[in-house]
């Protein structure tokens, strides 16, 4: 196939909608295709250091795109500025000439290249499909306050105490921009905010033992998990750890509530425990207790290899990166996206799910405690990491975008 030039549309300020879409990057460009990234945000500089040529755009604030998840939205946008967005999209495709875009959570995408007429693919997960087999319980974090209240005059309530009427209305709502800006455009309607994150081809990063579905279309396609494949270097300490003595790694990602290293210090301190710590700079540990090893960032499967357990906010790819090492997992989750993912490992056998709400130092300190005692976790764990060893993210993925019919 001739070599295409493909445009890559990520949401810099997240890591693992910078990290998917790059190492697909790195494969296709190693197959001969044209990569260029549009993009702003901390982690664009990953594909800057890896020589990838980027272009500067307009990116959703981190901190209010966070609270809208936070609170069980989905879309972050308002019409004018979604309107702005796709508007960006038509100047860049007019001046770049892509054959082909690429997205990871640039949401006005769907819209952009359907006026455009420009073939999309979109990395996303099985969870976030209308084909998501699934039954999801309780998420705390879903807070739908603001609507609850207008319609029904009540208390805060959870997305799933919710009636299936008023879930629709939700939906509905957060697929009103959308909506009304494709009406404008000429383009046909999407009925809910699953149907404007699809693209022309779906690469799902899952693997169906994981995130199953049901009547799933022939442009989805599971591919299996893509995780950050770091060239930073291991810390020098991280060989000198004693194999007798239980490992525990925390990580909260991008995403995650940077409290809960504070507190893995006052519960973790001076114990028996080897505690790593990968910050991603969100915080600065004062009187670091001997038994903790904490840097800002360290290639976390090298970590995980000698890890015992991971505590985690539950981000997708950390737990994927963790079932591929075998290693147990406990999830303190800080929106609904991750408490799905929590949900699954729970109901998998992997590990524990913890609130952030109603966490208690004793919660953190009895499921590790428990996973290191129970071996089925363990045990489970070492069964995913059978499986996901039959896959590579990247090189199907690019495969499949390098035989798409553009």
């Amino acid at each position: 196939m001739t070599a295409k030039k493909i445009l890559v549309m990520p949401d810099g300020n997240w890591l693992a909608h910078v990290s998917r879409p790059f190492e697909l990057a790195k494969v296709l460009r190693a197959m001969g295709h044209e990569v260029i990234f549009a993009g702003s945000g901390r982690y664009m500089r990953l594909l800057d250091q890896a020589g990838f040529a980027i272009v500067s755009t307009k990116i959703i604030d981190p901190g209010r795109l966070l609270e809208c998840i936070r609170r069980g939205r989905v879309n972050p946008f308002e019409f004018n500025e979604l309107k702005e967005f796709v508007k960006e999209d038509l100047e860049l495709f007019d001046r770049l000439k892509p054959d082909l875009a690429l997205s990871d959570l640039r949401v006005s995408l769907s819209t952009s290249c359907q006026v455009a007429k420009i073939p999309l693919v979109t990395i996303m997960n099985a969870s976030v499909t209308n084909y998501y087999a699934v039954k999801i319980r309780s998420v705390e974090h879903a807070k739908t306050g603001w609507l609850i209240k207008k319609i029904l005059g009540r208390r805060l309530y959870t997305w799933l105490e919710l009636p299936n009427h008023i879930k629709k209305v939700i939906v509905t709502i957060d697929s009103f921009p959308y909506r009304k800006l494709r009406k404008e455009m000429g383009l046909t309607p999407c009925k809910n905010i699953c149907d404007v994150i699809e693209g022309d081809l779906n690469l799902l990063t899952d693997i169906p033992e994981y995130a199953p579905t049901n009547n799933l279309p022939p442009n989805f396609h599971y591919i299996g998990p893509i995780t950050w494949q770091s060239d930073i270097q291991s810390p020098s300490w991280l060989n000198n750890l004693s194999p007798d003595r239980p490992t525990l790694y925390f990580t909260m990602g991008s995403t995650g509530n940077p409290r809960f290293f504070q507190e893995a210090v006052k519960i973790f301190g001076k114990t028996e425990y080897q505690c790593i710590m990968t910050t991603c700079g969100m915080v600065h540990i004062k009187d670091v207790p001997r038994n903790f090893f904490i840097t800002d960032y360290a290639p976390a499967d090298k970590i995980m290899e000698k890890s015992d357990v991971v505590i985690c906010h539950g981000g997708n790819g950390t737990i994927y990166q963790a079932m591929s090492k075998g290693v147990p997992i406990v999830g303190i989750p800080t929106h609904w996206d991750q408490e799905f993912n929590m949900q699954r490992v729970v109901d998998l056998g992997i590990g524990i799910q913890l609130s952030e709400l109603r966490f208690e130092p004793s919660h953190l300190a009895d499921a590790v405690r428990e996973i290191l005692t129970e071996k089925s976790y363990k045990e489970k764990a070492q069964q995913f990491k059978k499986m996901l060893a039959r896959y590579n993210g990247p090189q199907k993925g690019a495969e499949l975008i390098h035989s798409f019919d553009f």
